[in-house]
């Protein structure tokens, strides 16, 4: 689901994060580079012919499978959207030494040692989950070419804003003798040989810090080249790192304005109200799902709207509505032309979730519907959060702890709202200590004694830090726990091994350790192997999921 949230999360790792430059505001659509812009498999894969030192596993600056292939010449005939370089591709034992020499590695050093392809580097790839950067030894002068990295002829669609981002470091530590004032590395990103963003001066630090630089562009053309030049005139400490380079289509505005819930046989009025200061995405569509997102169908084929200034309204009637439409989708797709409706990378969508009431409840109870239940930790008060969004005959909820997971003792109870349709938000807060985790469960009890589990989620206490998924394997529901220096949001997706979206929410993350519970999963999502991402301005977390 696509929403807009000008907000910035840190993950607490090794190497830190800064931001450089402004870009297109709210999630973005899906970066049209995949695995070629973040170096990682399928496109990069194991060289196992580097040398010995580079790769051994013997410290946790050369760990075995260390370094990545080369990328293709740029002066060959290439194709479409392949990543390219000029430069020298090295994975010899000093072999980044000389200028216009690049590599593709996890690590180059980090607080225990240098590896031996350039052993006062220091750098690991951006994201932290076993995949590869650009390492690059700049060429400062007319000698050399200023462009170490390409991509030429990747697919647009004319009269689309995208975003464009990438992560860049300066891999030489601020206690070297090399680090002076003045050489520091500096990258530009050029688009069609027009530069939309720059690095500035990449300070030294004893602790290497990623920088995001970003920009954004309307196309013009059909297809676009990408090129990342050096900008620095030094020959001196200009060492840098490439990593995690971004193009995606940038969010229209679509507010969506429609009831909570709707009363079984009722209708309801769904106001959809686009925003685009350009006024040139007037082509729209709807679109539904009824397995809860999974998939979706066209409801209608395009049609224009019209502007009033920066904004349109569509409302869209849904009903009579019946029990069985409980969950359904209903979305709006806008975009710059009639063909772009139908190309993924060309449109800006937003939806509405039907939640159905039934006037049946009051012969029996309908099930108190949690959600979310959430947890996160800061200066020894865990602080655990839950979200109803329907309650009938319901009396109280019970929280139990664990530090385990298995043995759980009960900390409080708290009463509940009893009858609504509306969200009801709790939260209970729990003084604890210690270093590992510790893990929550609710329960919800009806005024008839009925007892209600929610799966349990689990909070990093004291250092604990970075993105963890837990358990993993998983049956029906899974915990996201995120470090994070700051309150903020961020988009959560699923995708199957094809790479198809089957599953996206909305997080809200608090500064300290949180713990997300992810539930209500498709029903469509079967037993299997998926890939999930958690990303927002400042973070793109990617491990692989596996549901039993």
């Amino acid at each position: 689901m696509k929403k807009f949230y000008p907000t910035i999360l840190t993950v607490i790792s090794l190497f830190s994060f800064q931001f450089s430059n402004a870009q297109c505001t709210g999630v973005k659509g899906p970066n049209l580079l995949g695995a070629k812009g973040t170096f990682s498999t399928p496109f990069i894969t194991v060289n196992n012919a580097a040398a010995n030192c580079t790769k051994s596993g013997s410290a946790s600056y050369n760990p075995t499978g260390n370094i990545g292939n080369a990328l293709t010449g740029c002066t060959a005939a290439i194709g479409n959207s392949i990543p390219c370089s000029d430069y020298i591709y090295t994975s010899v034992n000093g072999g980044l030494g000389p200028e216009f020499r690049y590599s593709i590695l996890k690590t180059i050093g980090n607080s225990t040692g240098g590896n031996c392809i350039k052993g006062d580097w220091r750098g690991s790839e951006h994201t932290g989950d076993g995949g590869y950067f650009m390492a690059v030894n700049g060429a400062p002068n007319g000698t050399y070419s200023p462009i170490f990295y390409q991509i030429k002829s990747i697919p647009v669609c004319i009269g689309t804003t995208y975003e464009f981002s990438a992560w860049v470091i300066n891999l030489l530590p601020g206690t070297s003798s090399a680090a002076v004032s003045g050489s520091e590395p500096n990258i530009s990103f050029k688009v069609n040989g027009v530069v939309i963003g720059n690095s500035g001066p990449i300070a030294y630090s004893n602790t290497p810090k990623w920088v995001k630089v970003g920009g954004s562009f309307t196309a013009t053309t059909s297809v676009v080249d990408l090129q990342v030049v050096n900008a620095t005139a030094i020959a001196s400490g200009n060492d840098l790192g490439l990593d995690d380079i971004s193009i995606n289509v940038c969010q229209s505005q679509i507010a969506v304005n429609g009831p909570s819930s709707v009363v079984d046989g009722n209708t309801a009025t769904i106001n959809y109200v686009v925003t685009d200061p350009t006024a040139t995405n007037t082509w729209y569509k709807w679109q539904n799902s009824i397995d809860g997102g999974a998939s979706f169908t066209d409801v209608t084929t395009g049609a224009q709207a019209t502007y009033t200034g920066a904004t349109f309204t569509l409302p869209l009637g849904i009903g009579p509505v019946n029990s069985g439409m409980n969950g359904y989708k209903y979305r709006l797709i806008v975009s710059t032309t009639q063909t772009g409706l139908v190309d993924p990378t060309c449109v800006y969508f937003n939806e509405y979730t039907l939640i159905v009431m039934t006037v049946a409840s009051f012969g029996g109870p309908l099930p108190v519907k949690i959600n979310s239940f959430t947890g996160h930790y800061s200066n020894g008060i865990a602080v655990l959060d839950w979200q109803t969004s329907q309650e009938l005959n319901s009396d109280h909820f019970e929280l139990f702890r664990s530090y385990d997971a298995v043995d759980f003792v009960s900390i409080g109870k708290i009463a509940s709202a009893g009858f609504s349709n509306t969200n009801k938000n709790y939260s209970f807060q729990d003084h604890v200590g210690g270093s590992n985790y510790v893990y929550y469960r609710l329960k919800q009890v009806d005024i008839n004694g009925k007892e209600t589990f929610t799966s349990v989620v689990k909070v990093a206490l004291g250092e604990n830090s970075g993105v963890n998924i837990f358990p993993n394997p998983f049956t029906d529901n899974f915990t996201v726990s995120i470090t994070s220096s700051n309150t903020t949001v961020a988009t959560l997706k699923i995708n199957n091994t094809t790479g198809q979206l089957v599953y996206s929410k909305c997080i809200s993350i608090n500064k300290g350790s949180n713990s997300i519970l992810v539930s209500n999963l498709p029903m469509s999502l079967k037993g299997g192997i998926y890939y999930i991402t958690i990303v927002n301005n400042a973070i793109n977390y990617n491990t692989k999921l596996q549901k039993l």
